[in-house]
């Protein structure tokens, strides 16, 4: 019966955590379509910026810190 909640526990995180990466990943979206746009307006300084903060968007989405973030949550959740 542990085994069962186990993997239902880590099934459950994991599901989270692609929920949290695919949260990240529109983030990263958003950030290079402003940078798009901040180009399209002549602002390449402005666009420059969203373009990197798209790309750590991107690289955070990639890591272990949805998981941890997702982790923390449900600890969180348990000990209410």
């Amino acid at each position: 019966m542990n085994r069962i909640k186990v993997f239902i526990v880590i099934f459950l995180l994991l599901l989270t955590g692609c929920a949290s990466s695919s949260d990240m990943e529109r983030r990263a979206n958003n950030h290079a379509k402003a940078g798009n746009y901040y180009q399209s307006i002549g602002q390449p300084g402005v666009a420059q910026e969203e373009y990197s903060r798209s790309k750590k968007a991107r690289e955070d989405a990639e890591g272990l810190f949805p998981f941890l973030v997702e982790l923390v949550n449900l600890l969180q959740r348990k000990s209410n």
